[in-house]
């Protein structure tokens, strides 16, 4: 029975060990998760001046995002710079945002990726990670810096969230005129 016992107790350092190697070998770039992403029309995109949108500028230093909340408008297109201040790579984990929002573009240290469907991207020590996309769906998005799934809210990594506020048709309205009675009641 003793003998059991060891061999349980090598095979979980075992495990334990694997897992930390793998951490360790991290291919810079994005992390595939499937074809459940959104898009845009491309008719759309040839109307979008992507040096004239709202930038998102997120930083990684010192095993923290700044800012930690993010907020977007639905529709509206984005460009998300992630820039890791730190000596290790991190990753930009966001399944559920980057499932929700149409990728467009993704840029990491200036070559372009051929993936835009993603859950997340590892960006390597002191590199910059560039993502054009258009909120398309509003809701509240969780963003961490973990690699595994299975070690979510075991680890104390970094986190944050992504508000995508909804869409007000008449927020794009003209402001409406408002006439006042000049004459006393």
């Amino acid at each position: 029975m003793k003998a059991l016992g060891c061999i349980l107790t090598r095979s979980s350092l075992f495990s334990a060990v694997m897992v930390l190697l793998g951490a360790c070998t991290f291919i810079p770039g994005v992390s595939s998760i499937g074809p459940d992403c959104q898009e845009v029309d491309a008719k759309a995109l040839k109307y979008v001046n992507w040096t004239q949108v709202p930038e998102v500028n997120v930083r990684i230093r010192q095993d923290e995002f700044s800012p930690m909340v993010i907020r977007l408008r639905q529709g509206w297109p984005y460009v998300i710079r992630i820039r890791n201040r730190d000596d290790s790579f991190h990753v930009f984990k966001a399944y559920d945002f980057f499932s929700s929002a149409a990728v467009i573009q993704t840029t990491l240290n200036g070559q372009k990726e051929d993936v835009t469907c993603y859950g997340a991207i590892v960006i390597p020590a002191y590199e910059t990670a560039e993502i054009k996309l258009v909120a398309t769906m509003d809701g509240r998005y969780e963003f961490e810096d973990n690699a595994f799934t299975f070690l979510s809210g075991f680890q104390g990594l970094p986190t944050g969230v992504i508000i995508v506020e909804e869409r007000n048709p008449l927020s794009n309205a003209p402001p409406r005129k408002i006439y006042l009675d000049p004459s006393p009641l």
